[in-house]
């Protein structure tokens, strides 16, 4: 497989102290990798840091992502890249890391508090994250969450990737329509830009696991620390890299501050609970 070698277009990419660097022979593919990582760009990350190079297969439309010389993935076309890019991207930067736990998690802010959404994949995460957009809340990330020294919060802020089921529900959010008109579809996945909460200094102040059931009533567990350290072993994405595989991190989490389990068919009546939560702490 024959494959460009001339890779003179790159965006850097920097979270959480970890870096990636796009290296691509195509402006229009540098321009998407831009798009796709706006918020964590970086024009002085090292150029020998962790990279992904995007060539296009010579007579062909096909775009073959390359980690350290082996084959990672083929997108058939521009549209299928970002994706493709944003999954392997936030890989590469969890792959190595040991100094801080990175969770699979949505993180959200408001009133100057953290709020924490650790869930496994078909929970609802992103759906409700975009609910709750619409009621105040600011964005730090819907999918990868960093937590380091202090229990700072940081979140990997990219496009909310709205899958094809959810897309009708979201779309009824009155205050979704611009976003939705500017937004890009991705392998049937629709990616929504919204603008990173400036809220520094973040650390959690309520983790919530959600866990979406159609027609059921809203229904909150409160967790004691060790169901609540449980769950987050579940969302740890590099337990492996870390003292105890994680296990320290997540009890040390689980203690400081209050968790639930929320099951939940309305998106309404989540919203109606942690503003309640927020007005009572």
């Amino acid at each position: 497989m024959k494959v460009a070698l001339d890779l003179k277009y790159r965006v850097g990419v920097a979270f959480a102290g970890n870096e990636l660097l796009i290296r691509t022979d195509s402006h229009l593919v540098e321009k998407m990798a831009a798009s796709v990582f706006q918020h964590h760009v970086s024009p002085s990350v090292d150029q020998n840091c962790a990279a992904i190079d995007v060539v296009q297969q010579e007579g062909a439309g096909d775009f073959l992502l390359m980690v350290e010389g082996q084959l990672a993935g083929i997108a058939s076309s521009v549209a299928e890249l970002p994706v493709m890019l944003m999954q392997l991207g936030q890989r590469l930067l969890v792959f190595k890391e040991a100094r801080q736990a990175m969770l699979h998690a949505a993180v959200l802010a408001k009133n100057g508090r953290g709020f924490l959404f650790p869930a496994v994949a078909g929970s609802g995460k992103t759906t409700l994250t975009a609910w709750l957009l619409g009621q105040g809340y600011g964005l730090l990330s819907d999918e990868l969450t960093s937590i380091g020294e202090g229990d700072d919060l940081d979140g990997f802020t990219r496009p909310l990737n709205i899958k094809p089921g959810s897309r009708a529900l979201v779309a009824g959010f009155d205050w979704m329509g611009a976003a939705l008109a500017r937004s890009v579809l991705s392998s049937d996945v629709t990616l929504v830009s919204w603008d990173r909460s400036p809220v520094k200094n973040l650390s959690a102040s309520i983790i919530v696991f959600p866990s979406y059931a159609a027609g059921s009533p809203c229904e909150v567990e409160s967790l004691s620390q060790g169901p609540c350290a449980r769950n987050l072993m579940g969302s740890l994405l590099n337990a492996r890299n870390l003292p105890k595989h994680g296990l320290s991190f997540a009890m040390h989490l689980a203690g400081t501050c209050p968790s639930y389990r929320v099951r939940y068919s309305r998106l309404q009546d989540v919203s109606t609970w942690l503003d309640q939560i927020l007005a009572d702490t």
